[in-house]
């Protein structure tokens, strides 16, 4: 049998980031994997369209720690010593940003159907702008990734290094436009609805894109100082672990609502007519048996942003 060829002295610089950005995949999984089995519990009541986004966004995530797995055992273990197999992308260029890709997407498209709600449309310019970066990064992201494939390297040229600062540059934009864009609602209407589940799922929302915003840039600049490593495979993990944290916050409105008790509107709005009986149509209640699902909402529908924010939550 040959003897192998002398590995390179800085070979750790092109194994690490693939080792560590592996396990710290896995270890996300696992974070995403009990945050799923949480909202399974705790909201089975979801309407439909929630439930096949959660399992949708955790199937592919599934598939990609799957796939990610594959990537260790050709690099580490088939190809341990092995520079040509350490060099290749193998299944990286389909797992890292086309399924990274997807999920970012689709988390993002979440967000803005939140601020459009939020905003009673009236932000539909700023909605379409989050949209357009969201796009342009996704095919940015699989245009990259075929061309990775392709090549068989991880990004080297100049149009792969174009295609990959395109995707982390919109996936950054979009979530700092969000970011933006929620903090300016809560400035806006959150203190007129004066409603601590609004006030809450605001906070967390401009909270999980400060996060997400974080590791694009991070990769970015990764990508951008050290364009042949493999520095963005927790990209992904970190867009579901927020739609996961976002959804499963509901616990604790629920809870706090439950330990404040119903909030009901100033004695001002009822007219001296008005029944006891009638006028606890005016104050928020959420029913423990189907979380956040079943409010009673004020007749004049002064509160239905409330009620749609929550529903969406």
């Amino acid at each position: 049998m040959s003897a192998l060829p002398p590995l390179p002295p800085n070979v750790e610089e092109l194994a690490a980031p693939q080792l560590l950005g592996g396990v710290w995949n896995w270890c996300l999984y696992g974070v995403l994997a009990v945050q799923t089995y949480v909202y399974s519990y705790n909201f089975s009541k979801d309407s439909r369209r929630v439930k096949c986004l959660v399992y949708g966004v955790f199937f592919l995530e599934t598939l990609q720690t799957a796939l990610s797995g594959a990537d260790l055992y050709y690099w580490f273990a088939s190809g341990f010593g092995k520079l040509d197999h350490l060099a290749s992308p193998y299944l990286t260029f389909f797992d890292v940003p086309i399924i990274g890709s997807v999920v970012s997407l689709t988390v993002q498209f979440f967000f803005v159907y939140r601020i459009w709600v939020l905003s009673e449309k009236k932000s539909w310019w700023l909605c379409f702008l989050i949209v357009l970066c969201s796009v342009v990064s996704s095919i940015g992201a699989f245009t990259g990734g075929t061309l990775t494939h392709v090549r068989g390297r991880f990004v080297t040229g100049r149009i792969l290094k174009m295609l990959a600062l395109t995707w982390l540059v919109g996936n950054t934009v979009s979530d700092i436009l969000i970011a933006t864009a929620m903090l300016t609602q809560r400035k806006s209407r959150v203190g007129s609805f004066r409603n601590h589940a609004l006030v809450s799922i605001v906070r967390l929302t401009i909270e999980s894109n400060i996060a997400t915003t974080t590791v694009s840039v991070a990769s970015l600049l990764m990508v951008a100082l050290y364009p042949d490593k493999n520095c963005t495979s927790v990209l992904g993990k970190i867009y579901s672990n927020t739609l996961l944290v976002s959804l499963n916050n509901r616990i604790l409105i629920r809870e706090k609502t439950a330990s404040e008790g119903a909030i009901h509107s100033p004695v001002s709005t009822f007219p001296s007519t008005t029944s006891r009986s009638e006028a606890t149509t005016d104050i928020i209640l959420m029913d423990m048996q189907k979380p956040l699902q079943t409010l009673k909402v004020h007749p004049l529908g002064k509160h239905n942003i409330s009620e749609r924010i929550i529903n969406i939550a």
